[in-house]
């Protein structure tokens, strides 16, 4: 082929006067060739039309006119036919474009039509009355069905197999009603075979999904675990290896040491053995008489809407709701204690909660961890902060403190959590406000250590009592059971006119990690462990309640009010108390029910004998030969300064203790003049009629309002902002 005749036809397609030259040679460059490619050229002719450039054949340096057109017409011609091709290919593009946008815009104008339609339909039904008023469009003029004691099948006509008159006890709570309208209706009397309908209706409850509703109740009640989530599925003993390790990394001298001389690092294994405590409800109906009573007394109250839940129902969803709250309080205060054999426990014994769990990880606890390498020693986990007692004038600067101790390789990740008893939160708020409150970069309410932000705090309920706070990882705390809503599967059973019903269930709140297990405690460093708390808990100004008819037992606290006993009980011994520290004990009921301690015994140190009355306090020291040496008695209002009666802003000036008067009229105190912020001032009350009263409010903030009868007393601390908090009350 003689390219010479194209080069005329080529430089016009591609626009050019010339063709570049590399090392003074014409040639194709990669620009070109794609360009020329994309008019139908094909690589082996541009390869050979390049090659022709760069070394044109001596015979071919020129072409003639007529050559050169016939080749220009023949590139052209093919160019033409290139460009009709891709003209047939759009026409055929726009006509499918606009056969699509047809069919679609039909389907679209068909869509709306139905729209259209429905939503006539919808003002259409909007408009009629509702037969349950709620929001809906028809509740302004629909009415409640009326309860309808025409009835001969349904009771009220109510809906449901729970109000048929079949029921015996259905069937009396109609004729009660009735009565009241003088309408008389002959009914069977109650026999025995009328309350086997009872255990029917019963069996019947719970052989339909009715755990999910009795769980819809709940739903609003507060929990904890809300913090501490729930996992199910777990067994009593399960146990969660942790790993502790040494350190490792070192200077690096590989050139001039034996690897064996080097080699540093340790691994040690650490077990969390999950307790499951086994809790039970049992309870025994003894009259289904007395029961029908209420359920026809339920429909005699004055002004009763229609019934929406069956007898059943109501007396289970209260139960289910008496076990949640008892649940949720021993999760934060339980202290289990083994139970007695054919003896009822009290609902906070029957498992550990989450403040008695750190007390025996900090205090010592036996490893119960099964083949552990200190299995059945008493091991310590947490090393805890000494910190001061947190009042509402230091509670900020305690909050910082506490934090700053924490290692900062777990401090500032981000994920440790300040756990606080929830009324600390106002006063920390309060705190906040008063010593930052005029800085321009002041954020009120925070929820967070406020120097350090990445530490979020978390408030615990029903801990009024607790003075613990303390720090972990999020996450690491979490409540457990067996079966998730075990305990709201009740067994029920019918035995002549008695009905029983019980369930059975397991839970624990614990750590999955706490802290590395030391037998000695002086070995502890704080290095290895995951929870930091302060050095204590319950406050010496708060009594834990003994037990009935027992010698008072100070592991727990030791400030211990005495029980009301089924006779004057006589103290011999306080179990548990440590030599050289001081065991309060108050008495909580006199007379028939007090309590007393004869200078004999273990007591024989006491300056006399002790017969208390109610409020009466008695401190001792345990030596260490056992006895109790009498550090101070008191009685409720002993060596306080008396409140002039009537008296609604009384004077504290010069003392700290003081007892209410003998009012003549009804008196709230409103305010306490010349108190000193940062003193703690105790106020005990006189006498019945007329008992001075503090609101929680104005000048007071307490966690609810305080009548100062006699017997009781309220401690309150006068802040920077000029109001008085509660510190303790009883």
């Amino acid at each position: 082929m003689n390219f010479a005749n194209l080069i005329p036809a080529i430089l016009g397609i591609l626009g050019l006067s010339s063709f570049g030259k590399v090392d003074g040679k014409e040639c194709l460059s990669d620009e070109e060739r794609a360009a020329l490619k994309g008019y139908g050229f094909t690589d082996r002719f541009l390869d050979d039309f390049n090659a022709f450039l760069q070394n044109p054949p001596a015979a071919a340096t020129g072409s003639t006119p007529n050559q050169q057109m016939a080749a220009v017409a023949a590139v052209l011609g093919q160019t033409t036919e290139q460009l009709q091709a891709k003209t047939a290919e759009l026409d055929a593009l726009k006509q499918t474009v606009a056969t699509d946008k047809a069919a679609h815009a039909a389907a679209i104008q068909a869509k709306e039509a139905e729209i259209t339609a429905l939503n006539a339909k919808i003002q259409i039904l909007s408009a009629l009355p509702e037969t349950d008023p709620g929001k809906g469009a028809g509740s302004a003029t629909a009415t409640a069905p009326a309860f309808n004691l025409a009835d001969e099948q349904q009771l009220g006509g109510l809906s449901g197999s729970f109000f048929s008159l079949e029921r015996p006890y259905n069937q009396r709570a109609r004729a009660a009603l009735l009565a009241n309208e003088g309408k008389m209706l002959a009914v069977d009397a109650p026999s025995s075979v009328d309350y086997k309908g009872l255990q029917d209706d019963l069996g019947a409850f719970y052989r339909t999904s009715w755990t999910k509703r009795l769980q819809s109740f709940l739903v609003e009640l507060p929990t904890i675990t809300k913090l501490f989530p729930t996992e199910a599925g777990h067994q009593d003993l399960e146990t969660l290896v942790n790993l502790w390790l040494g350190e490792f990394s070192q200077a690096d001298s590989s050139d001039k040491s034996e690897f064996d001389k080097v080699a540093k690092g340790s691994y040690e294994f650490g077990h969390e053995t999950l307790r499951m405590y086994g809790v039970m409800f049992v309870h025994k109906f003894q009259s289904l008489k007395q029961l029908e009573k209420s359920w026809i007394g339920y429909f005699n109250r004055e002004g009763s809407n229609p019934v929406k839940l069956s007898f059943i129902e109501y007396l289970l969803v209260e139960t289910a709701k008496v076990l949640h709250n008892e649940r949720e309080l021993r999760y934060v205060n339980g202290v289990r204690r083994e139970p007695d054999p054919d003896k009822p426990g009290r609902a906070m014994a029957a498992a550990d909660g989450i403040y008695e769990y750190l007390r025996k990880r900090v205090e010592g606890h036996t490893d119960f961890t099964p083949d552990g390498g200190t299995t059945g020693k008493t091991v310590y986990q947490i090393k805890p902060f000494t910190l001061p007692r947190i009042t509402p004038g230091n509670i900020g600067e305690v909050f910082y403190q506490g934090t700053s101790m924490i290692p900062s390789v777990f401090r500032d990740t981000g994920k440790i959590v300040l756990y606080i008893p929830s009324f600390m939160l106002p006063w920390y708020h309060k705190y906040n406000e008063t010593h930052y409150g005029q800085n321009q970069d002041y954020k009120a309410g925070i929820n967070y250590v406020k120097e350090f932000p990445a530490v979020k705090i978390e408030t615990i309920p029903n801990a009024d009592n607790h003075h613990r706070i303390f720090w972990t990882i999020e996450g690491n705390i979490k409540s457990f059971c067996q079966i998730s809503g075990e305990m709201l599967r009740f067994q029920i059973e019918q035995q002549d006119w008695t009905v029983k019903v019980w369930s059975n269930w397991k839970e624990s709140i614990q750590a999955e990690a706490v802290g590395y297990k030391y037998t000695n405690r002086a070995d502890m460093d704080g290095s290895r462990q995951l929870i930091w708390c302060n050095d204590y808990d319950l406050p010496e100004t708060y009594y834990i309640e003994g037990d009935k008819d027992s010698n008072p037992d100070a592991l727990l606290h030791s400030s211990i009010v005495t029980a009301s006993n089924s006779k004057v009980f006589e103290i011999t011994d306080i179990a548990n108390a440590e030599v050289g520290k001081v065991i309060a004990l108050k008495c909580g009921a006199d007379g028939e029910n007090g309590v007393t301690i004869k200078k004999a015994g273990k007591f024989e140190l006491l300056t006399e004998a002790w017969t208390p009355k109610k409020g009466d306090v008695l401190r001792v020291m345990k030596r260490a030969d056992g006895k109790f040496i009498e550090v101070s008695r008191a009685t409720a209002a002993a060596d306080s300064y008396q409140f002039p009666a009537d008296a609604t802003t009384p004077s504290v000036q010069g003392a700290t203790v003081f007892i209410t008067a003998a009012n003549t009229n009804a008196t709230a105190i409103t305010d306490l003049t010349d108190a000193v912020a940062g003193v703690v001032y105790t106020i005990h009350g006189a006498g019945t009629a007329n008992a001075s009263t503090i609101a929680n409010g104005g000048n007071f903030v307490l966690t609810k309002d305080m009548t100062l009868r006699a017997g009781a007393f309220i401690q309150l601390v006068k802040a920077a902002d000029g109001k008085f908090y509660e510190v303790a009350r009883g």
